[in-house]
């Protein structure tokens, strides 16, 4: 379940600062142990993992653009939900954000990224980052066998644990790899957006600090049911 709490107290590799202004931030406690997610908009962006910051992956906006600022939060049944209203930026966003698998090491997370403009001309991008070093388990083909269209899946090992995105069929084409040594960077969307057009993005992010880590074989599951698993329509 979702414990809330705002104007969150900023914490190592979060995107919450003393600056920040508004902040939602929201924890999953599962078998004793938090994770946590900050929504603070603006330049600080979007982050989730750990609550001490050692295992996180942050949602940023790209270059000088500014993410809209958070001001309202609910929640559907198990599903967080967060409204950033464009404002004075390019587009607006909402964060739709569904636990799929919550241990003590391992949580399986997905956020639905929903963008749409009142301008009649922008191009929103936004940058799915984290530290550690790249390895593609899974690129662009029909990796489950059955004729799907192009998957791809990106794992990356740092100190703490490990991170695995997840891109469907959806995504994966519209998604640019800027990958770079010791430092995950993949960019979303990337197409030119229509005023009143909503465009999502749905990756799916596996975080586990265990010694193991995730096996291909599991990652291959996750990802069956990912691509299995069809948009939700109100996010």
């Amino acid at each position: 379940m979702w414990q809330f709490q705002d104007f969150a107290a900023p914490t190592p590799g979060s995107a919450c600062d003393q600056n920040a202004g508004q902040c939602y931030t929201a924890h999953w406690n599962a078998d004793g142990h938090d994770w946590v997610c900050h929504t603070a908009g603006g330049s600080k962006g979007i982050s989730l993992g750990d609550p001490d910051g050692s295992l996180h992956v942050n949602l940023l906006p790209v270059g000088d653009d500014t993410l809209p600022v958070a001001t309202e939060q609910s929640v559907r049944g198990d599903v967080w939900n967060v409204t950033l209203p464009q404002g004075d930026n390019q587009y607006s966003l909402r964060l739709a954000l569904r636990v799929i698998e919550a241990t003590e090491t391992r949580l399986v997370i997905e956020p639905t990224l929903s963008i749409q403009t009142l301008l009649l001309d922008t191009h929103p991008t936004l940058d799915l980052t984290a530290l550690g070093d790249c390895g593609v388990i899974f690129d662009e083909g029909d990796t489950l066998g059955d004729g799907s269209p192009p998957i791809s899946t990106v794992q990356l090992h740092g100190e703490t644990g490990s991170v695995a995105v997840l891109l469907a069929p959806t995504d994966a084409p519209f998604t640019t790899d800027l990958r770079r040594e010791g430092h995950l960077q993949l960019r979303l969307f990337g197409e030119f957006l229509e005023k009143g057009v909503i465009r999502k993005a749905r990756p799916w992010i596996v975080l586990d600090r265990s010694k193991q880590g995730v096996s291909e074989s599991e990652l291959q599951a996750y990802l069956k049911r990912l691509c299995e698993t069809p948009l939700p329509l109100t996010a």
